[in-house]
């Protein structure tokens, strides 16, 4: 990377551990003790996935895009996640294509709120993201994704306070 690479090089532990620490700051040490342990890193990994993934608007929107059922499918925009989920309603559920579904509303709906209030109707996807984590809990991650299915209204609102709280802090020099 050169010399500047210890500047600007970002490895999944620093974008989940960034993730941890924001999303307990503004969660308050009272409300992110009761969020099980496993839950607030999954949340924190929900982030950080996002933010070290390119995604290419073009493939996800052709109609060439065709994932197997074993990856992490991408989502364009919550419009894209509606028309899923009508055409896997209809046909065999893919657990990880729901856990992907959900993961997007979190970051589209909670984390890019102001963006997409006008937009969408962001009641009917919380509603959408508690189903899809339903669907995604199967084999052994089926208690961590019923656990996020149960608390995802709440998850949606620190995602929405941690966008607002980084906004606010973004002139300060750590």
């Amino acid at each position: 990377m050169g010399e500047f690479g210890d500047l600007y090089a970002v490895t999944a532990e620093v974008a989940l551990n960034f993730w941890v620490s924001n999303l307990r700051e503004t969660m308050g040490w009272r409300q992110w003790s009761e969020v099980q342990d496993p839950i607030g890193l999954y949340l924190a990994s929900v982030l950080g996935h996002f933010c070290q993934q390119s995604v290419d608007r073009k493939e996800i929107l052709s109609d060439g895009y065709a994932p197997s059922d074993g990856e992490f499918r991408q989502f364009a925009d919550l419009t894209q996640i509606a028309e899923m989920m009508m055409q896997q309603l209809t046909i065999g559920k893919s657990p990880r294509w729901m856990e992907s579904a959900g993961a997007h509303i979190l970051l589209y709906a909670g984390f890019f709120y102001r963006q997409n209030r006008g937009r969408h109707n962001i009641d009917f996807f919380s509603k959408m993201g508690v189903d899809c984590y339903r669907m995604a809990a199967v084999g052994e991650r089926a208690k961590v994704m019923r656990l996020v299915a149960k608390g995802f209204r709440q998850y949606l609102f620190s995602f929405a306070e941690l966008h607002r709280h980084l906004r606010e802090k973004r002139y300060l020099i750590a």
